[in-house]
């Protein structure tokens, strides 16, 4: 973790910003005195899709069709809860 003056965050931003993003914390400071914390944010997702992602997505002619849901059993029915008013 860093200490960055606010004029120094002011004048050079977006090197700090990229500093953060490389990972390291930066503590704004005001008179000598800490206020805020500038921290990376860390996702899990990636940023895109992949080619081979998007395939694998894509139906295509011929492919099977399922006949429910994978999360659900084939026997799990809605027939219990009645007509729909």
């Amino acid at each position: 973790m860093s200490l960055v003056p606010v004029r120094d965050l002011r004048n050079h931003t977006a090197e700090i910003i990229e500093r953060a993003r490389n990972g390291e914390e930066v503590t704004i400071t005001s008179n000598g005195v800490p206020v805020a914390t500038l921290i990376p944010i860390v996702t899990s997702k990636k940023p895109f899709l992949t080619r081979e992602d998007i395939l694998r997505l894509v139906r295509r002619p011929g492919d099977p069709i399922a006949e429910y849901f994978e999360h659900e059993e084939p026997d799990e029915t809605t027939d219990d809860l009645g007509p729909i008013r």
